[in-house]
């Protein structure tokens, strides 16, 4: 495996998926394999600017995790699933790149050789 792509799809707070993603993705950085993050689906409130959940919640703040995985990984945001939302480029952290459907199935293309995708 020289490679992984996480993908989160469950909104950040209430569930410990995106947080665990994160993780993974980072852990998989520290041992220099490049790794990368997908937001799909409600994974996409992830990339959210602007998170406070720390003085609501008690609860880390997902955001900052965000940029422990940049530059060295990507973060990418489902396009179709950040409009079903009503979110715009101008609501995500900088580390976010958009990509559309084409642009997925050719990340996921050229991914498939010695890539573990893991949905989480």
């Amino acid at each position: 495996m020289e490679s992984s792509l996480i993908i989160i799809d469950k909104a950040p707070y209430g569930y410990e998926d995106a947080f665990s993603g994160f993780y993974v993705s980072i852990a998989c950085l520290n041992k220099e394999l490049d790794s990368d993050v997908l937001l799909i689906g409600d994974g996409v409130y992830a990339a959210l600017g602007g998170q406070k959940s720390e003085s609501g919640l008690n609860f880390p703040c997902v955001e900052e995790l965000t940029y422990l995985i940049f530059p060295e990984g990507s973060l990418f945001v489902h396009e179709k699933s950040l409009q079903e939302r009503g979110f715009k480029e101008k609501d995500l952290v900088e580390a976010a790149e958009i990509i559309n459907d084409q642009e997925l199935y050719e990340i996921m293309a050229v991914k498939s050789k010695n890539t573990a995708f893991l949905r989480i």
